[in-house]
């Protein structure tokens, strides 16, 4: 059960916290996984012969996030990366109001880095390949920290997992790029 598709496995979207024998936790999350293994192999099948493609961040616990926040990163506390687990908001978090004491639509993420291909280069790739409905993700973010490193962050779309009232309630962008390492973001209309 290791393998989802040619190129990705369980053991690349584990938290960073778990050992290599790590599995989804329930059948949901193995969906989501499932679900944004098989998109990312499209992007992974489109890329030139020799770039490869590499699970930097998956499924993130609350450890992760604030591992992440002292490493200076500016995670989200709504991120996709919590695939399925409800998060607490405390009453100060700005998302409090709108989501209540948790968080409960994660479907699932993992950021990308990939060598023999320029990142933005694979953003725009990604970003042709969703226009093109060859493949669906609720969000693909370019992301930049003020140190240089780049990544991609992929996320399930929402459709099919919940309705449309939901998805409009939660309200994402598709593309958005971000070079402050996720303090701010902007939307990408157009390549």
């Amino acid at each position: 059960m290791g393998n989802i598709t040619k190129n990705f496995s369980y053991n690349e979207f584990k938290p960073k916290s778990a050992d290599n024998s790590w599995l989804p936790n329930g059948e949901y999350q193995k969906l989501l996984i499932d679900t944004l293994a098989k998109n990312l192999q499209i992007i992974r099948n489109n890329v030139p012969k020799g770039v490869t493609m590499k699970i930097t961040s998956g499924v993130r616990t609350l450890s992760d996030y604030y591992r992440l926040v002292e490493a200076g990163y500016n995670p989200s506390k709504t991120s996709d990366h919590y695939c399925g687990t409800s998060v607490p908001l405390k009453p100060d978090d700005k998302k409090y109001k709108k989501f209540g004491e948790t968080y409960n639509f994660a479907v699932g993420a993992g950021d990308i880095v990939s060598t023999g291909m320029k990142i933005w280069d694979l953003f725009k790739l990604s970003y042709r390949l969703v226009k093109e409905g060859m493949c669906d993700f609720g969000q693909v973010i370019y992301e930049k920290n003020n140190n240089g490193k780049e990544w991609i962050h992929y996320g399930n779309s929402l459709k099919g997992l919940f309705s449309k009232t939901i998805i409009d309630f939660i309200a994402r962008d598709k593309f958005m790029k971000s070079i402050d390492g996720g303090k701010t973001y902007t939307v990408v209309n157009s390549i």
